[in-house]
């Protein structure tokens, strides 16, 4: 039976891990704001994470056909867009990477590569959401995805021999490269003096 990790065991394996691309991962993430015009009562404002290419794509749509992206588009997925959020929102590095640990082992619980590595993905996906719950409201249970891709090749996570989640922990930091280098988080707003609203999932500013 493998035990559970404590956040601080799963913190320091972060940091431990990470000094190939510590400052890739320690690195604040950004929204790209993309202006919407919008007439009507209310506002736009929201996010989106999408490929590289698909994002320029969606920002050339919005520019040209406006309505179009209004009326017909639609978010790419719940979950991965509340990660996006809680990404953005993150106050220090220590946060920055439990959401990156909790949004990315959760993808790798849901399948099963004939070795550990789904067992040792739900140790640190808890260890995480332990720090986090204070701080953040977290995912919904249903959701189906919380990272954007699992970009890692299969053959090489059904061949991951673990011992313990230092192997695991290397998974998610790699993805989390990954996804930094391929993917962009877009912002849409209406607002034009530049205003953002208030975090829907930051529950408190102080220091827990």
């Amino acid at each position: 039976m493998i035990k559970q990790m404590k956040w601080e065991e799963a913190y320091s394996l972060w940091n431990e891990n990470s000094y190939n691309f510590s400052e890739i991962l320690s690195a604040p993430i950004t929204a790209e704001s993309v202006f919407v015009e919008y007439s009507q009562e209310g506002y736009i404002y929201g996010f989106d994470w999408l490929q590289n290419q698909a994002a320029e794509e969606r920002k050339a749509l919005i520019e040209k056909k406006p309505l179009e992206f209004l009326y017909f588009t639609q978010p790419t997925n719940k979950g991965t867009i509340q990660t996006a959020e809680l990404l953005l929102n993150a106050q220090s590095e220590e946060e920055l990477a439990a959401i990156w640990i909790a949004a990315t082992a959760k993808e790798l619980c849901e399948h099963r590569y004939q070795n550990d590595v789904a067992q040792y993905a739900n140790m640190l996906h808890k260890a995480a959401c332990e720090f986090l719950k204070p701080r953040y409201f977290l995912w919904h249970h249903a959701m189906k995805r919380l990272v954007p891709e699992i970009l890692i090749p299969l053959p090489v996570l059904r061949n991951i021999v673990c011992k313990d989640a230092a192997p695991v922990m290397g998974l998610i930091q790699i993805n989390t490269v990954l996804l930094k280098s391929s993917w962009r988080i877009l912002r849409y707003t209406s607002l034009k003096d530049g205003e953002t609203p208030k975090s829907r999932y930051r529950i408190s500013d102080g220091v827990i």
